[in-house]
């Protein structure tokens, strides 16, 4: 599988449902402060469908921060991950 960067505004992306993390109010500082601070260091990777695989919490923090139309650099594969593949990134 290869991997490319693209161009996304917050807005057109989607939550996975079952991501399994939620920050607790301390560790949602931490990350505006870092957003704030170095801006998006770690691009978010997501699917062909625009749905998010890894980077929840910065996306959620950043449409806060910048709103919807803010862009972003994400990583997206060559081929749409099926759900299995899906399951093992995460």
């Amino acid at each position: 599988m290869n991997w490319k960067t693209e161009k996304r505004k917050l807005k057109d992306l989607l939550p996975y449902d079952k991501n399994p993390r939620n920050l607790t109010s301390k560790q949602k500082e931490e990350i505006e402060k870092s957003l704030q601070k170095f801006n998006l260091v770690e691009i978010p990777a997501i699917n062909t469908d625009n749905k998010i695989i890894a980077g929840h919490q910065r996306i959620k923090i950043l449409m806060e921060i910048r709103g919807g139309d803010y862009e972003i650099d994400v990583r997206v594969p060559d081929k749409k991950l099926n759900e299995k593949e899906y399951e093992e990134y995460l």
